[in-house]
């Protein structure tokens, strides 16, 4: 079918089973899997050492490289060998749906609420987004 699926990930139980979600749909309709990762910039008003920011930052970096270790890892058991993207901003749930539109995706699989700081009533803010921007279907795993 050549169809291709994306979704984003962030070490949340439900981003993982969203991506597990993504990882059987993709073994059945053999489609390519991307795997996003987008890193929430903190805000660094306050601190006014540039060492502590990239200390931050690196930790952050650290702990992102890992989170999509085990996303590839998860998807041994469907024999899928997914790409992974890495971007970083302050607005993830914008981020993605560029991400979506520039990269002519089919599907997105997607938590329902991640660890993001901030969340909306029902659904986390950055699923929210991109249930209602996204121009393709969406997934939205609880």
């Amino acid at each position: 079918m050549n169809s291709r699926i994306l979704t984003p990930v962030d070490g949340s139980e439900n981003s993982m089973r969203s991506l597990d979600h993504a990882s059987f749909l993709s073994s059945k309709l053999d489609s390519k899997l991307t795997i996003l990762y987008v890193l929430e910039i903190p805000p660094f008003v306050y601190i006014q050492s540039q060492k502590l920011v990239n200390s931050i930052m690196s930790e952050l970096e650290k702990e992102a490289k890992t989170i999509l270790e085990n996303a590839v890892n998860s998807t041994k058991k469907y024999d899928l060998e997914p790409e992974t993207i890495f971007l970083e901003g302050q607005n993830v749930g914008s981020i993605i749906i560029d991400y979506i539109e520039k990269n002519n995706f089919d599907y997105v699989t997607i938590g329902s609420r991640g660890r993001g700081k901030f969340k909306h009533a029902i659904l986390g803010s950055v699923s929210h987004r991109v249930l209602h921007h996204s121009k393709i279907p969406v997934l939205v795993v609880k």
